[in-house]
């Protein structure tokens, strides 16, 4: 007798025959040469003749690609060496890897198949229900009784009698009452008085879900009469695409999710287990150190790594072997083909419990025949990382589960030192401010916009604080407001402090050069123009109102968010680095802060226009002081606004760039325009200046005394009066040399027939000019 294994044409088949050989059959001693091809041939004819014939067993099973499948062919093949008697031929048809597609083309081709073409008898294991109803149509339609493997039908599923033959395979019921059971000991041994569970089981489709889930539920109910009671939290079919990823990112959602707590997982298989043992081991759940928050797995099946068993990750499983239940499909076949019936319709394989104390001396027995249990299990010895987060957004918190780049905690410390110096620093300034009101030093430099210059550093500053945060100390809520709050914060500050320096060095302007003279003969005439802070804030509205509109648009098309981003993946595409950041999703968000910058550079360039054009009146504007300020603001935005870019992916140094540019921003600010006045004011100096400006005098409201400009003192209603030489006629020209000739005191001030006085009382600054005949 010599066994043939002929490869059937299509790729999705293979027969094994039990024949006497051609090549068997008494062979001369001598074979001569002459007879060979005809041997050959004849052996060829035989081989072909295998594919015309029908085989009388014929198998419709999941191919080889995964173990648990691979375990049923090798099953299949030694059942078919020991078994079958002469004559009896065995074909195996494969629908891939639970390929649905396949699994109906398969099927429907049996269906059409000629009735010499069919076998007599079919052992099938049924992918999803659509595919046994293909069943129940294949046995209508030839007649051919049907063996189901694996899937025992339900009791929402007696349908599928109508059309089965028997049953081979595994007992849900029996695998997941014992997962009821390893699971209530596990907890009882740790001492839960309520925990909770998961059960993640395979799709809805499948025959023996309803099963076993109610075998685990009755399991878990039945120890609840200990002092352990146990809820089933959840009860999550998935699907089997990917089905461990699947279990992975399940987990990932439920941990995520803080109104869920458990405290045991169940799957219904070893290999969904792996699924969610990586997602808890990610986030140290399986750790027996954190007590209550530890996870206990159990599973089902003993196709998962066995690694996890050994090393007591995982608290059990039930063993199954699909080898038996090939072995088993078998046996039932051939007693059909013997007795045209079977004895009994439903068999089981057996389904026992193997803990990680238990599993390695364990023995199976089955048939007359012992199996050992790690032989018969479909395990991959080690474990090996399959499964975790491909995309960012997957978990509330990527870092919880790979690695990722932090900004330095000592960077957050030097951003919080540098905001509480501005926070200190604008105190003090704004209490200074308040105590020195009165002072002419600070009337003189404008206090309204002084008080707006240190609001608008301290809203500034306010930005790191929002900047220096990440989810390691905040929720995911707190930094999505975080990233809306410092953009806003470090723009409209910013633009605050700018934009009143623009205003305040336009009324100067304004007051100092806005004058016409009148010419008469006959009179003096006094045009006095009073320029208002007021007058002057539309700079301040116009420069917030655009900065608004800029973030609006921005924060209603495509608003900052924290997000991660991949930095580094493997060769699986699983994500292996992340970090965390303020980010837009659009293409084009870069758009928005261009032009923000765009808009405060505006600002900044002509404020130093206007200091320029006011420096012949610093002592009045503080123009070279807040030229040097603004000037400060613009190398800092550019420096800033390019080194970021280059920055790139470097989180902590784009976050050291923009804490040090609101910070020496500010402090440049407050440094240059407002302490120099509190500061005389501190050294009893307030009420007293010095006017460098030429052809300058300061005198009362009357004008009729003034003082040389180089030592100038402001008296209680302060006025600046500034002499404008114009061009002078002959009549002039005498009356200027005698007053000289008359009064040395008034020969600085009163050298021309006009003279412009500007008056500043509080607020206001007044203009007044003089048109009269000495």
């Amino acid at each position: 007798m010599c066994w043939f294994l002929s490869l059937h044409p299509c790729p999705l088949l293979y027969r094994v025959s039990l024949m006497p050989s051609p090549l068997s059959m008494n062979p001369p001693r001598r074979r001569r040469p002459v007879l060979l091809p005809l041997r050959l041939l004849a052996v060829y004819s035989y081989m072909m003749c295998q594919y015309v014939l029908a085989a009388d067993i014929v198998f419709i099973v999941p191919d080889r690609s995964t173990p648990y499948p691979n375990g049923l062919h090798n099953g299949i093949l030694t059942s078919a060496y020991g078994l079958l008697e002469g004559g009896t031929t065995v074909e195996v048809r494969e629908y891939g890897n639970y390929d649905q597609a396949k699994s109906f083309a398969v099927l429907n081709a049996a269906i059409a198949a000629p009735p010499d073409e069919q076998p007599r008898v079919y052992c099938i294991w049924p992918m999803d229900v659509e595919s046994k109803r293909l069943a129940g149509k294949l046995h209508r339609t030839t007649g051919v009784p049907i063996i189901q493997i694996n899937q025992l039908p339900g009791a929402d599923s007696q349908w599928e009698w109508d059309h089965l033959l028997g049953y081979a395979g595994p007992s849900d019921a029996t695998r997941a009452a014992n997962a009821g059971i390893m699971m209530a000991q596990a907890l009882a041994e740790r001492g839960i008085g309520e925990p909770g569970v998961v059960a993640l089981g395979y799709p809805e489709s499948y025959g023996g879900y309803g099963l076993s889930i109610e075998a685990f539920r009755e399991a878990v109910a039945d120890s609840n009469n200990t002092n352990t009671r146990i809820e089933i939290v959840e009860e999550i079919p998935l699907k089997w695409a990917e089905i461990r990823q699947a279990a992975y990112l399940t987990m990932v959602r439920l941990m995520d999710d803080p109104t869920v707590t458990f405290h045991g997982v169940y799957a219904m298989d070893d290999d969904i287990l792996i699924g969610a043992y990586e997602a808890l081991n990610d986030r140290g759940r399986l750790d027996p150190d954190r007590g209550e928050e530890s996870v206990t797995l159990v599973g089902t099946v003993c196709n998962g790594a066995r690694e996890l068993l050994e090393e007591g990750k995982q608290y059990g499983t039930t063993i199954q072997a699909p080898y038996l239940e090939a072995t088993l499909a078998m046996d039932q076949a051939l007693e059909y083909l013997r007795t045209g019936q079977l004895e009994e319709k439903i068999r089981f394989t057996p389904n026992p419990i193997a803990t990680a104390d238990t599993w390695e001396q364990m023995v199976v027995p089955f048939l007359g025949q012992a199996y050992a249990a790690d032989a018969l299990c479909t395990w991959n010895q080690y474990h090996e990382r399959t499964n975790g987060l491909r995309d960012a957004n997957d978990a509330e918190d990527v870092c919880q589960y790979v690695s990722c780049l932090f900004i330095p905690q000592g960077l957050f410390a030097a951003g919080y030192a540098m905001a509480s110096i501005n926070y200190v620093l604008g105190f003090a300034c704004a209490v200074l401010l308040y105590v020195h009101r009165k002072k002419k030093v600070v009337q003189l430099a404008q206090p309204f916009f002084l008080a707006l210059i240190v609001f608008g550093a301290m809203i500034d500053t306010t930005s790191i604080i929002f900047m220096s945060r990440d989810n390691r100390t905040s929720s995911k809520e707190e930094l999505d407001a975080s990233c809306v709050a410092w953009p806003w914060l470090l723009s409209l500050g910013q633009m605050l402090t700018t934009a009143t320096l623009v205003a305040k060095m336009f009324r100067v302007k304004v007051v100092t050069g806005a004058t016409k003279v009148i010419k008469t003969a006959r009179s003096n005439m006094v045009r006095k123009t009073k320029v208002r802070a007021k007058d002057v804030s539309g700079f301040i509205v116009l420069g917030l109102l655009l900065d608004i509109i800029v973030l609006a648009v921005w924060y209603g098309t495509d608003p900052f968010r924290w997000s991660f981003a991949v930095t580094s993946r493997d060769f699986q595409d699983l994500i292996l680095e992340a970090r965390g950041e303020c980010s837009s999703e659009g293409d084009n968000a870069w758009a928005y802060p261009l032009t923000i910058v765009i808009v405060h550079l505006a600002f900044l360039v002509y404020g130093n226009v206007l200091a320029f054009q006011t420096r012949a009146f610093h002592f009045i504007s503080d123009s070279k002081l807040v030229a040097i300020s603004l000037f400060n603001s613009i190398q800092l935005l550019v420096l800033a606004t390019v080194m970021v870019g280059l920055s790139g992916d470097n989180v902590s140094i784009s976050y050291l760039i923009r804490v040090c540019y609101a910070f020496l921003n500010n402090f440049g600010v407050l440094a240059l325009v407002c302490v120099p006045k509190l500061y005389l004011c501190v050294v009893g100096k307030g009420d007293e200046t010095k006017l460098t400006a030429r052809k300058t005098a300061i005198s009362g409201l009357d004008n009729a005394s003034a003082v040389d400009s180089r030592s100038a003192v402001i008296m209680a209603n302060s006025s600046v009066e500034h002499a404008v030489n114009s061009r002078a006629t002959p009549e002039t020209d005498v009356r200027n040399k005698r007053d000289s000739a008359g009064s040395t005191d008034q020969s600085d001030t009163c050298t021309t027939d006009r003279k412009r006085s500007v008056t500043f009382g509080g607020d206001n600054f007044e203009e007044n000019e003089d048109i009269k005949e000495i």
